[in-house]
């Protein structure tokens, strides 16, 4: 647990080097990636709960701790698979488990910040939102930069490689989505035929 801590401040302080010492044999865990992302959602969780009533956007009946962890959860994964499945097509020298860490430990800003950010919600006016639009949206440019570096230097690409591999990455994200609801809505119908065939034999009886 501390080394993970000890990651978690070198990603925020020497991103570069956190990098760097994350493909060295041994050095990182699969539940030290878990961590991170579980950080970032109990931090996301505590920040809707705790935002000035000014700067309320939903009523509370509207807000999902589900919908919350999918909105986190899913993007992570799917952009892990998709980013080192195009890395390693074009020949990107990571691992899946160095990509798989190494993109969780990019949510280490969101974890960290978001709360203090929120916190200022209470003692600002309204017409001062742009405050805390501006550190909000520092915060996720900073986890998008991190991403970036990660892809840089995880599978030591140039920069204009970089960009190609990230715009891929996100077509390979959009695919899987699609796929992903294409599945879902084929299964909730094979249910709910079953369902209905059920009902229907049990009616008949």
């Amino acid at each position: 647990m501390i080394a993970t801590f000890r990651m978690m401040r070198q990603v925020l302080v020497h991103p570069i080097d956190f990098y760097n010492d994350i493909q060295e044999q041994n050095r990182i865990k699969w539940s030290q990636a878990l961590f991170v992302v579980a950080c970032a959602y109990i931090a996301r969780m505590i920040a809707i709960l705790i935002t000035g009533y000014a700067f309320e956007t939903r009523e509370p009946y509207e807000i999902s701790f589900v919908h919350e962890f999918i909105w986190i959860i899913v993007p992570w994964l799917t952009w892990t698979i998709s980013n080192w499945g195009v890395s390693t097509i074009l020949e990107g020298e990571g691992k899946f488990k160095e990509v798989f860490v190494g993109s969780a430990f990019a949510f280490v800003p969101y974890a960290v910040f978001i709360i203090p950010i929120t916190l200022l919600t209470n003692i600002l006016a309204l017409d001062e939102g742009s405050i805390f639009g501006f550190l909000v949206n520092v915060t996720i440019y900073w986890v998008a930069w991190l991403l970036l570096l990660k892809v840089k230097i995880v599978h030591d690409f140039e920069l204009i490689k970089v960009v190609w591999i990230t715009l891929l990455s996100i077509a390979g994200i959009l695919i899987i989505w699609f796929i992903g609801i294409l599945m879902f809505g084929l299964m909730n119908q094979l249910i709910n035929f079953i369902v209905d065939m059920f009902k229907e034999v049990n009616f008949r009886r």
